[in-house]
């Protein structure tokens, strides 16, 4: 698998664009994502790069670490992030086989970051677990319904999101924006047209 990936980030340089995706731009207007934040699935960092550079022109302590199962993406994440004066950390993870650590970062972002239905389970539970008290989890992905949209995401339904899935992992925390339904999003190569997402924004309470 990750090599299908190594050959789409090889083949097309911003594969998804080079804006970050319209829900982080709004969230990150309306709650702090500052501290040490970790970018699950974040590809060439178009979403990394903007909190960054966002947190940099607030004078806001920030500081990232990026997992990704492409060594390609991370490369050209690497490349971006020089040019832009950041010091990111990188990781190539294959979120199958991570450890997750307790309450490490104050914020965990995912945008797009599709797994097997297992996976999403494990990821989801070790975001909550790697989360600091108060800490937030902030994303975008593809809900179940988006199989009829065919206007990008994975094409097997195992791979989208049920977002009572994330009703149950953060039951205890709380929802500042939880959202289920249609968007528009034109991002690069991949996604283009209206879809069906699940977008979130959860401070978790320990």
């Amino acid at each position: 698998m990750n090599q299908h990936w190594d050959n789409l980030y090889s083949q097309t340089q911003d594969l998804y664009g080079i804006s970050p995706n319209h829900f982080i731009q709004q969230i990150a207007d309306q709650v702090p994502i500052v501290g040490k934040t970790l970018a699950i699935a974040e590809g060439e960092g178009r979403n990394i790069l903007y909190l960054a550079n966002k947190a940099k022109q607030q004078n806001d302590s920030f500081s990232a670490e990026i997992w990704d199962y492409s060594k390609v993406a991370l490369q050209h994440l690497s490349a971006k992030a020089q040019q832009a004066g950041f010091d990111f950390t990188l990781r190539n993870i294959d979120l199958n086989d991570v450890e997750w650590p307790r309450e490490c970062y104050q914020n965990v972002m995912c945008v797009y970051g599709h797994f097997d239905e297992n996976t999403q389970f494990n990821v989801l539970t070790g975001i909550r677990q790697a989360l600091t008290n108060n800490g937030w989890f902030i994303g975008e992905l593809y809900s179940k319904e988006q199989i009829d949209y065919q206007t990008g995401g994975p094409k097997d339904i195992n791979y989208l999101y049920d977002p009572m899935s994330f009703l149950s992992v953060f039951k205890n925390d709380h929802l500042y924006h939880f959202y289920v339904g249609e968007q528009e999003r034109h991002e690069g190569k991949l996604h283009n047209g209206k879809c069906h997402v699940v977008q979130f924004a959860i401070q978790v309470q320990k």
